[in-house]
């Protein structure tokens, strides 16, 4: 594109020079020439292929789809990688979109972009305490029946959240889990 355009300008400025041979600014074909070309060069820098496109900031959660996802320092591949994730399912949350790349936030406060294809709107819940564990219960309640204790880092699917509580589900079973227990959740 950029080729097109220096060519354009430089028949132009050819052509305003009188470089060319049979070029004569007083004729009307030689003014509708120079008339076309500017218009084309125009065109072209308007076009919006030349827009500049702008980070759109975001906030929603996202799930890693793959079991290895590079997190780079930038929107494209030509950024270097400042980590990799090793485990399909983690909840991030997606903070910038930028072409097809997000910028995503993880459940330690590391951000870094990714490739949009690299991510699926399937939520996820990760347990995250400073506990030895945490109860997930039948209802939304302390008094409830304990499921199962899950340690920290377990990651389970994302029901929904209600009054201070998360239902989520971790290997067939649902239940409820603090909501202050969990990245993941609004």
């Amino acid at each position: 594109m950029r080729k097109k355009i220096k060519f354009l300008i430089d028949v132009t400025l050819s052509l305003s020079k009188g470089v060319s041979p049979c070029f004569d600014p007083s004729t009307s074909s030689a003014r509708v020439k120079l008339g076309m070309t500017l218009l084309l060069v125009f065109y072209f820098i308007s076009s919006p292929s030349f827009a500049v496109q702008k980070i759109n900031e975001v906030n929603y959660f996202a799930s890693l789809r793959a079991n290895e996802t590079n997190v780079r320092a930038g929107p494209g591949q030509n950024y270097p990688i400042k980590f990799a994730y090793k485990l399909k399912g983690i909840p991030v949350q997606v903070i910038s979109e930028y072409d097809n790349w997000n910028e995503i936030k993880d459940y330690e406060g590391q951000s870094g972009w990714v490739m949009q294809s690299l991510l699926t709107k399937k939520r996820t819940l990760m347990i995250r305490t400073t506990k030895s564990f945490v109860n997930l219960q039948k209802k939304n309640n302390e008094k409830s029946r304990v499921l199962y204790r899950l340690e920290n880092n377990v990651i389970g699917n994302y029901l929904k959240c209600a009054d201070s509580w998360c239902a989520m589900e971790v290997s067939g079973k649902k239940g409820w889990v603090k909501e202050e227990e969990v990245f993941g959740a609004d």
